[in-house]
């Protein structure tokens, strides 16, 4: 009986050890191994053995982590207070610094970045705050990494997530903005208005040339078609004078006596007493002799 117990207490023991001395670390975690409370050793993520009982392991996340941090309230250089919210990501990267050369390495790490935080945006103005987060993001990222090196980690991103003026300093950006607007919307309508008078007077210029243009036109078109009448008028005139004359000079000497005789006999027909005629006509008028019968013809040498 006694022989049984001592087996029992015997297989407990090396339970116990073999329990005591296996460690399993999962990924992506790594381990540091303590022996009698003084670093031993690194062990990756898998299956190890350690000294039982005089040893123990330390887990250490190595995947890249998330931090939110809580909104802080900083004043810009020109004294404007605004409250900013910020996050970062960052893995381990040294198990050893990052165990042992400080004792909460995220807490300090987070310390660390309010500071940093709070200095870079205490030298700038608040428009230059709210229109230069990026440029705060990599000032922050710079200073934090070179900082957080020594801690055993490191910052893989730091981001701005959000940029609130206080109460009063919105209000007054508020009033500003809405002034801003208000004179853009008047100088927008004035310069419409300025466009519209501008176009309608290029308007009216455009249809004043044109009608003067016209104008010009016809008074052109009506010189040039009384010139065609005149001339054409004129070349009528010509063409008759031509014909006449032609017809004349092919006429013989008893059309030219024919019509002497015809206006003989007008005159002898009217109211005159006397008609006087040169000696040729009255010779050319020997075949009307009543003339001389009445009277009314006398001759001259």
């Amino acid at each position: 009986m006694l022989g049984l117990i001592i087996g029992f207490i015997v297989l407990l023991l090396v339970i116990s050890t073999l329990a005591a001395s296996i460690r399993i670390i999962t990924q992506p975690n790594q381990g540091v191994v303590l022996t009698f409370g003084k670093f031993e050793r690194v062990i990756s993520s898998g299956f190890h053995f350690i000294k039982p009982f005089i040893s123990r392991v330390i887990t250490v996340n190595t995947a890249q982590t998330p931090v939110d941090l809580d909104q802080q309230v900083v004043i810009t250089k020109d004294n404007a207070e605004i409250s900013v919210k910020i996050s970062l990501k960052y893995h381990v990267t040294d198990i050893e610094d990052f165990v042992f050369k400080n004792e909460d390495s995220v807490r300090s790490m987070i310390q660390d970045t309010r500071a940093s935080l709070r200095g870079i945006i205490g030298n700038k103005e608040l428009n230059e705050v709210l229109n230069g987060t990026q440029e705060i993001n990599a000032a922050l990222f710079k200073e934090i990494s070179s900082v957080t090196a020594g801690y055993g980690l490191n910052v893989d991103r730091v981001n701005i997530d959000s940029v609130n003026p206080s109460a009063d300093i919105q209000a007054s950006m508020n009033k500003l903005l809405q002034a801003t607007r208000e004179r853009d919307a008047t100088i927008a309508t004035a310069e419409g208005k300025s466009k519209s008078i501008t176009l309608e007077n290029e308007a009216n210029n455009q249809a004043l040339l044109a009608t003067n243009k016209a104008q010009n036109e016809a008074l052109v078109n009506s010189a040039k078609a009384k010139a065609t009448a005149v001339q054409t008028e004129a070349d009528a005139d010509a063409y008759r004078t031509r014909i006449l004359n032609g017809a004349l000079a092919e006429s013989s000497e008893n059309y030219f006596i024919f019509q002497n005789t015809e206006a003989v006999k007008a005159l002898a027909k009217g109211d005159a007493n006397t008609v006087v005629l040169p000696n040729q006509t009255l010779d050319s008028l020997g075949l009307i002799p009543a003339l001389t019968k009445l009277g009314k013809v006398t001759k001259t040498n």
